[in-house]
């Protein structure tokens, strides 16, 4: 529910809040008194406001943690809450408990202007005062001065308790208590982390190892797995896909006019010739220079070898084939023939086309717009670092690109576009394949050797000579370098080590064949024994290769 909220100053008089009072919108209304409470003090002041805002159809709420200032508004009945998102509640009167004596309290010495004991004493007198006080609050131009003049007298002195009244302090003690407990609480657990968490060994034991060389022939091979015996590795293939769409100019021309057509008459003069046939697309020349071919078969006969006509187109386009009269050659001995009319319909029409250069030079556009460096290295860090990249199985494969339109095709204003997708593959082995490969190779070596073990298999530092093939089936040369040294089990010094002090670990370790040094590193500082938990030892090796 929503409500006003009035800050009161330390100089605003009962008249100022009041007036505030009156002018609040909402039916609730929050009052805020100053640190120093000032006029709210009075138990009167308190009265008035509880009046008017009842007259004024509102709920006075007043906003304070002071003791006697709540002490003062339960007097007046009025709710009182220690923020404004706490919930008000009309506190408790205040009483004060006194023994019969001749000593009285003094009321400046209060905490508050007015009596607090003799709120109550003093109610009567206040409603008695309520018709005067009325008539301030009409007039609304009396000062605090005024209505302090209309305070009833005095209240009877009450009789003051011998001496301070000393009540435990039950709260400071039980924050005491509790500190106390925690304290100790903490220590006992910081005590249990120091003994039983805390300490840990480090055994570094420095091993003197022979390095032991590996080569073998292998092949690579996505869908094939690392068998040593068989000679192969299980290789990875990455792949990116780009959809290319490159411009380019249509450099070339081609004349696409008709071509001149006419009518030759063949004639032959031999008797032998009867029978005999031209056939179609047999070619003939005018005497222009310009060539043409027959559209059909032409076949002597006693009735046609005087005039046996056919059309003829002209072998090339444009104009320079019409007009041609009189006869043609490259006719068969015997045989005659001569154009019937001139030829006629050849036209002039060059446009531009593709060229096979124009192709190549967009795909070496494509190809620089994505380099082999930054395709290679897009795909090596697909990769990771915990794979040998083969740099020589890197491929760009650009023959999903078609041009458009194709070569010697006619290229609508001179321009044409080379589209598709390119495909850019790189292969790779990882060091765990790798691992694999040389752990069995080095297996096979040390069969029978008891008192030796593979401290690094040389995967780290494989890689890969001689590569031939392409992403599905590459073979390769694998060169390796492992270290092989004196036979020590891990878990059987871990558990040995339990409870050991740095000399007797020292020595155990020291004892075996091909161990040059054993250095035991304990924590934290107050530590002087290995733990009884071997999860809290650890065990690392030096090589010393020779």
């Amino acid at each position: 529910m929503q409500k006003d909220i009035i800050y009161i100053d330390v100089e605003d008089d009962i008249t100022a809040v009041i007036g505030k009072v009156k002018a609040a919108t909402h039916k609730i209304v929050a009052v805020v008194p100053p640190k120093h409470v000032g006029m709210l003090q009075s138990a009167v002041n308190l009265r008035l406001l509880a009046r008017v805002a009842e007259q004024q159809g509102k709920r006075l709420v007043l906003i304070t943690g002071n003791a006697a200032l709540r002490g003062l508004a339960a007097s007046a009945a009025i709710p009182v809450a220690k923020t404004l998102q706490s919930k008000p509640e009309i506190p408790e009167a205040v009483t004060i408990d006194t023994n019969d004596d001749d000593e009285i309290i003094d009321g400046a010495a209060l905490p508050i202007g007015e009596h607090a004991a003799s709120v109550d004493s003093a109610a009567k007198a206040i409603a008695a005062k309520d018709a005067a006080a009325q008539s301030v609050i009409a007039a609304g131009a009396v000062g605090a001065a005024g209505v302090a003049a209309k305070k009833p007298r005095s209240t009877p002195m009450v009789p003051l308790v011998k001496g301070p009244i000393k009540v435990p302090d039950f709260s400071n003690f039980r924050n005491k208590l509790g500190l106390l407990i925690g304290g100790g609480v903490l220590l006992l657990a910081l005590l249990v982390w120091a003994i039983v968490f805390a300490p840990t060994a480090r055994i570094i034991v420095t091993a003197r190892t022979s390095n032991v060389p590996i080569t073998a022939k292998v092949t690579l091979a996505p869908d094939s797995k690392t068998d040593q015996a068989a000679g192969t590795l299980q290789s990875t293939v990455k792949q990116i896909k780009k959809d290319l769409s490159i411009p380019y100019a249509a450099t070339g021309t081609k004349d696409i006019g008709d071509q001149a057509t006419g009518r030759v008459s063949f004639s032959t003069d031999s008797i032998g010739k009867l029978g005999y046939t031209i056939p179609a697309g047999t070619t003939v020349t005018a005497n222009t220079g310009a060539t043409f071919t027959t559209d059909a078969n032409v076949t002597f006969s006693i009735s046609n070898y005087r005039d046996n006509s056919v059309t003829v187109t002209a072998t090339d386009r444009g104009t320079k084939s019409n007009g041609v009269t009189g006869s043609v050659t490259g006719l068969p001995a015997g045989v005659y023939g001569k154009f019937t009319a001139a030829t006629a319909g050849g036209t002039d029409k060059t446009v531009p086309v593709t060229t096979a250069g124009d192709i190549q030079a967009a795909r070496d556009k494509a190809a620089s717009q994505n380099s082999d460096a930054d395709m290679k290295k897009q795909l090596t860090e697909q990769f990771g670092g915990d794979y040998v990249v083969i740099d020589t199985s890197y491929n760009a494969d650009l023959g999903g690109l078609t041009a458009s339109p194709a070569v010697d095709q006619q290229a609508p204003e001179g321009k044409g576009t080379l589209t598709g997708t390119a495909t850019y593959t790189l292969v790779a082995v990882s060091r765990a394949e790798i691992g694999k490969f040389t752990d069995a190779v080095l297996a096979a070596q040390l069969k029978g050797k008891p008192n030796q073990r593979v401290y690094d298999n040389g995967a780290k530092e494989a890689n890969f000579t001689g590569v031939t093939g392409d992403k599905t089936k590459t073979t390769a040369n694998l060169a390796a370098n492992a270290q092989v040294g004196p036979q020590i089990d891990d878990s059987a010094l871990k558990e040995y080590a339990k409870g050991k002090r740095y000399g007797d670990i020292q020595s155990y370790v020291n004892a075996v064949q091909g161990v040059d040094s054993t250095d035991i590193k304990f924590s934290p500082f107050w530590v002087s024994s290995a733990p009884n938990d071997t999860k809290r030892i650890t065990v690392e090796f030096k090589l010393n290769a020779k």
